[in-house]
C-alpha cells in the first residue's frame, strides 16, 4: 500500500504568521506546583510546630522535677526542725537533772574524806522542802564520838548552809553496841531540783 504524502505549507507572509513558543506552560502542573509546595510548607510548620510542643512538654517535666526537689527540701528542713526541737528539749532536760552534778559530787568526796574510821553510810537521802535541798545522811557508828567527828567534818564544807543531827538511836549488833544516826544538811543552790532522789551512800565497814 502507498502512503499519503501529506505537506502543510503556511502561505502568511512572514510578518503573519504565529511565533512559536519555547515553553508551553500548562495550568494543571503550575496547579500541582503550588498544591506541592503547600503540602511542604504545611509539612515544614507542622514538624516545627510538633518540635516546640515537645520543647514546652520537657519544660514543664523539668519544672514538675524541680518543684518536687523543691517540696523534697522543704519537707527535710521540717524534718530537722522537728529534730533540732527535740535535741533541744532532751538537753535541756539534761541540763535540769545535772545542773548541780559538780556540786554534789564535790559533797560526796568531802563526806567520805571527812568520815570517821568506825562509822559507816547506809544511804544519803535528797529532798527538797520549802524550796531547800537538804539531805538526810544516815549511817551506824560503834561510838557516839565518832558521829560528832562527823557533824563537824560535815560543818567544814562551804556548800552547806546548816548542819544538825535529826535522831540517833542505839542499834546494837551481835558482837558489840552501835548507834544508828540520821543527819540532816542543808545545801547552798541556785536552782534545786523539784523531785526527790536517793543517792547510794559508801558503806565502808569499820574497823573491829
Amino acid at each position: 500500500m502507498e502512503k499519503d504524502l501529506y505537506i502543510d505549507i503556511n502561505l502568511l507572509p512572514q510578518g503573519f504568521r504565529p511565533r512559536k513558543r519555547l515553553i508551553k506552560f500548562d495550568y494543571r502542573f503550575l496547579l500541582a506546583a503550588v498544591i506541592i509546595s503547600g503540602a511542604i510548607g504545611l509539612g515544614g510548620y507542622y514538624f516545627h510546630i510538633q518540635r516546640s510542643l515537645d520543647d514546652v512538654a520537657d519544660q514543664i517535666k523539668y519544672v514538675k522535677a524541680q518543684r518536687q526537689k523543691v517540696k523534697s527540701i522543704v519537707d527535710l528542713s521540717n524534718e530537722i526542725e522537728v529534730i533540732k526541737k527535740k535535741v533541744e528539749n532532751y538537753v535541756n532536760i539534761i541540763k535540769e537533772l545535772t545542773a548541780d552534778s559538780d556540786l554534789r559530787f564535790s559533797m560526796i568526796d568531802h563526806i567520805n574524806f571527812v568520815l570517821p574510821e568506825n562509822l559507816w553510810l547506809i544511804s544519803i537521802t535528797e529532798s527538797k522542802p520549802s524550796g531547800k535541798v537538804v539531805f538526810d545522811i544516815e549511817g551506824m557508828s560503834y561510838s557516839k564520838d565518832d558521829i560528832t567527828k562527823l557533824l563537824a567534818g560535815l560543818e567544814k564544807f562551804e556548800k552547806f548552809n546548816k548542819v544538825s543531827l535529826e535522831s540517833i538511836t542505839p542499834a546494837p549488833l551481835e558482837d558489840r553496841d552501835a548507834y544508828r544516826f540520821i543527819v540532816n544538811v542543808e545545801l547552798k543552790i541556785s536552782n534545786p531540783t523539784e523531785e526527790e532522789t536517793a543517792t547510794p551512800g559508801s558503806r565502808r565497814r569499820p574497823r573491829r
